[in-house]
């Protein structure tokens, strides 16, 4: 039943607002280009972003199973981390070489490809394959297109909720919170124990940009932020962008993040949650099986992030986003990169890819009980319950630039820069983009 829901809601009402490496199979870079030998053998160049296990053993056995059932396909498989993944891209695109398939975010991060030349049209093999286009859940592949154009195709989603510990809720006798005083009142009074309320840390400054994502959706007007996200438009003038900044350096202020955060990354406060050193943290279903692995599936929970009352955002809006693959427009052999893309993305692969690796997909019916657990089943039934719309992460979401200078400035924000200057950083980043 859950399935069907999920399956009938996503479709229905949500709308996406949204490197070390290793090789397999024959040797060389990712952007080395494609090639064909002597004998009829092609080669395709594959950028992905999963060096780490459990990820990295799944795509090399993907990528091994898939050439032994097309003998005459190689893939030259690179794998980069998340962070080093973003300066690959910018070094390669700046370099015009780009892999035969490549790994992007979705929103703006896919948009800037097709924008820029560098990503093949996939629209006719979608139209020439309506049931692999279907296969897709809507809320997914809708973030991959633009000017009515289908530029890549996702493979990974995910969705954001607050992790919470349930040993340490029970010790401090503390409730699921369901509006946001709630959720600051948990905070205030965990403030004053030697447990940190939320495990935060900014050095890489991505994680940041999940927070104020978050609570642009939930303070901006829905109308306001579609402009303002949208490339060559945005202004960032509303006063619901300052306030919403305020809003997170006053819970940095108030130690509800812990101390130091701009010298502590994601894992590392992922890490003191797991060794039950924070009661909470914001993550996504991506990671679930990181607290399964970190801490026992019987030990954490997740909720939704609480809305707060009378704000001017969309109560039902929640960050979240996919991952996808580009094709690039140079390559040589569009026809076998698509072969290997629809091997990659069919049901039996999707489904394969959560449960090995732990990934949800973007498939419909591809989250099941076989293949996930219980909570990651039960978090996308619950999203398909619970909000009508999912806004890509902020760093996918808005102009490069923009982002850039929104997360420099916040990081700068948590070691003392008032809210105002932050957006003035950002509304003379929005400007420039805006003037060219």
């Amino acid at each position: 039943m859950k399935k069907r829901i999920l399956a009938a809601l996503l479709s229905a009402t949500m709308i996406l607002g949204m490197l070390a490496g290793c090789a397999t199979s024959g040797s060389g870079d990712a952007d080395s280009g494609s090639g064909e030998s002597e004998d009829g053998t092609v080669t395709l160049t594959f950028l992905n972003k999963y060096p780490e296990d459990p990820y990295a053993q799944y795509f090399v056995d993907a990528v091994a199973q898939f050439e032994e059932e097309n003998p005459d396909i190689k893939i030259e498989m690179e794998n980069v981390s998340d962070e080093a993944m973003k300066d690959k891209l910018s070094v390669i695109a700046s370099g015009g070489e780009m892999p035969d398939i490549y790994f992007t975010w979705t929103g703006e991060r896919t948009v800037r490809f097709a924008r820029n030349d560098m990503a093949l049209d996939l629209t006719p093999y979608f139209e020439e394959d309506p049931e692999w286009a279907e296969s897709f859940l809507p809320a997914f592949f809708n973030n991959v297109t633009y000017e009515g154009k289908t530029w890549a195709v996702p493979f990974r989603s995910s969705i954001m909720y607050m992790i919470y510990n349930k040993q340490v809720f029970e010790e401090y006798d503390l409730e699921i919170p369901e509006t946001w005083d709630e959720l600051i009142a948990i905070c205030d009074k965990l403030a004053e124990t030697d447990v940190i309320p939320i495990a935060f840390g900014n050095s890489q400054p991505w994680y940041g940009s999940w927070w104020i994502g978050e609570l642009n959706a939930m303070m901006v007007p829905k109308d306001v932020m579609t402009k303002d996200y949208t490339t060559g438009e945005g202004e960032f003038t509303d006063e619901a962008y300052v306030e919403a900044v305020q809003t997170f350096l006053d819970m940095n202020e108030k130690g509800y993040f812990g101390d130091h955060v701009n010298s502590k990354d994601y894992y590392q406060v992922r890490e003191q949650f797991c060794a039950g050193q924070a009661a909470m943290m914001l993550d996504a279903t991506a990671q679930f099986t990181q607290f399964d692995d970190g801490m026992g599936a019987e030990n954490w929970g997740y909720f939704k992030v609480p809305v707060m009352e009378g704000a001017a955002g969309d109560p039902g809006t929640i960050s979240g986003g996919a991952e996808a693959w580009i094709v690039s427009k140079n390559t040589k052999h569009p026809e076998e990169a698509i072969k290997f893309l629809k091997f990659m993305t069919s049901l039996e692969q999707g489904q394969k890819q959560t449960k090995e690796a732990g990934l949800p997909n973007t498939l419909v019916g591809g989250i099941t009980a076989e293949n996930a657990t219980p909570a990651t089943e039960e978090a996308y039934a619950e999203a398909a319950e619970s909000y009508t719309n999912i806004a890509d992460w902020l760093d996918c979401a808005i102009e490069a630039s923009i982002a850039d200078q929104y997360m420099v400035s916040l990081q700068e924000g948590l070691d003392g820069k008032s809210a105002e200057d932050v957006m003035a950083d950002v509304q003379a980043a929005a400007a420039k983009v805006k003037a060219e």
